[in-house]
């Protein structure tokens, strides 16, 4: 260029446009104040997360850090769409089976809103002795029909390299949320993947790249993995995977079966996980304990042991096959598992300690006396009939159905010390006989009704005050 315009333009323009040139270029390569060119600066900068899988592959996974202390335990767990009040976790703590619960930390297809998880909240928790089971929902299947899936293309060598990318951004997602809550390390977190068709190649491979790098990232992030799903879907799918793959450190499967059940026909391996899973059994029942009801899923944990599994007993249940025996203080069992759980402050029979301690006593005398009972501290029949009756008062004859027909029949089969009264839950004709020979024990008729007289004649221990109706 300056050839062609020299003749034309005077001397001083020429060597003034040349300096100009000089001082830009000389700009370009000496503008970055570090000093480093621009190719030395591309060499230097931290690696993306599709290199650092590239890089990667080759290597040893990780292993998975240690578990925090007083993570093995077995028990009833329940997961609802936000996490609970206060209020409503510090009232189920002592009435409801649960020992722990689900909590969703985030994930892009997190349904719900959480407006009360948060760190503070998290510590509450588990100061009370909650077990706390983290949940992240992030893209499902390619397979699926939601917004946001895992990629499938096979890429080189059909490693499924997008997928596995996906895993570790959604696996450092994780972990940062769990460290916002304060979560401690090594804590469990799972991956929420829901049910797809396994006999779709690049579906199901993409699937199990995917849930392998978030295990392996979870690992390198401080924290053990995890993957929820139903199990003839991505639970049957890592069951089958090989000592090449890098499986989750607990699983958590959906099968509505009966508690710690795992199907053969889709885990043939009988000891897949069995110290390490939780079997979520029954799916959107509504339940109430201590007054407050909610929409749950119920789930049996063993996680560290293999416990065995059993269906939480609850209270009524108790009561409608108890034997009245009496029990004192120093003793120990299943009847003094009941009294706890029917004494009032609703404690279930799984939080009750079984043992007729001091504060049991305490609690009884307090009930005898509010009840018109002789003080003893001890449960004889009449305290039993009283225990047994305790709850709403609602007028019942033949035709009735339903848990205040039980609580009648179990505290009239006490009060009459006729162990032939059936607990069904049905004033039939057989009830109704019960009920008339009570009341002519007591002084007041021989209708077959139940009135708030008979009521109040059984929660004083069976006995009635003189006069007629």
């Amino acid at each position: 260029m300056l050839m062609s315009l020299r003749g034309r333009v005077p001397a001083p323009v020429l060597v003034a446009f040349g300096l100009l040139v000089l001082l830009l270029s000389t700009a370009a390569v000496v503008g970055d104040p570090s000093g480093t060119p621009p190719d030395a600066e591309a060499e230097t900068r931290a690696p993306t997360v599709r290199e650092a899988v590239v890089s990667r592959a080759a290597a040893p996974p990780p292993p998975p850090p240690a578990a925090p202390p007083g993570s093995t335990w077995s028990g009833h767990a329940f997961d609802a769409c936000r996490a609970p009040s206060q209020r409503v976790m510090d009232r189920w703590r002592t009435t409801s089976p649960f020992s722990g619960i689900g909590i969703y930390l985030g994930g892009i297809h997190r349904a719900c809103e959480q407006r009360h998880l948060d760190a503070r909240w998290v510590a509450r928790q588990r100061r009370a002795g909650w077990q706390l089971l983290p949940i992240w929902v992030g893209p499902q299947a390619s397979c699926t029909g939601y917004d946001h899936r895992i990629a499938s293309k096979p890429g080189p060598r059909k490693r499924y390299l997008a997928a596995r990318v996906g895993g570790v951004r959604q696996a450092r997602q994780a972990a940062a949320a769990a460290r916002n809550l304060r979560l401690p390390r090594g804590s469990l977190v799972f991956y929420d993947i829901e049910p797809f068709d396994t006999g779709v190649t690049r579906c199901r491979e993409s699937s199990l790249a995917f849930l392998e790098e978030w295990t392996q990232e979870l690992h390198r992030q401080g924290y053990r993995s995890g993957v929820y799903s139903h199990v003839n879907a991505g639970i049957s799918l890592l069951s089958r995977t090989g000592r090449g793959y890098t499986r989750p450190d607990a699983v958590w499967y959906a099968w509505i079966d009966r508690p710690g059940s795992l199907p053969r026909e889709h885990v043939a391996d009988a000891g897949f996980h069995r110290d390490s899973r939780v079997h979520q059994y029954a799916l959107d029942t509504r339940v109430e304990f201590g007054g407050i009801g909610m929409d749950i899923d119920w789930n049996f944990v063993a996680l560290g042991t293999t416990s065995r599994p059993h269906r939480p007993v609850g209270c009524d249940q108790r009561a409608d096959r108890a034997r009245p025996d009496a029990v004192r203080p120093g003793h120990r069992g299943a009847a003094v598992r009941t009294v706890q759980c029917l004494l009032p402050g609703d404690v279930h029979p799984t939080k009750a300690t079984g043992r007729y301690d001091a504060r049991t006593t305490r609690a009884v005398r307090a009930f005898q006396q509010r009840r018109g009972l002789p003080v003893t501290g001890a449960v004889d029949r009449r305290t039993w009939v009283a225990l047994l009756s305790r709850g709403a008062t609602p007028e019942l004859e033949r035709g009735a159905r339903g848990d205040h027909v039980r609580r009648l029949q179990r505290s009239l089969a006490v009060a009459l010390g006729d162990p032939g009264v059936r607990v069904d839950g049905s004033f039939g004709r057989e009830t109704a006989r019960a009920v008339k020979r009570y009341r002519v024990r007591l002084g007041i008729g021989d209708r077959g009704v139940v009135t708030d007289r008979v009521w109040n004649a059984l929660a004083r221990g069976g006995r009635c005050r003189s006069g007629g109706e």
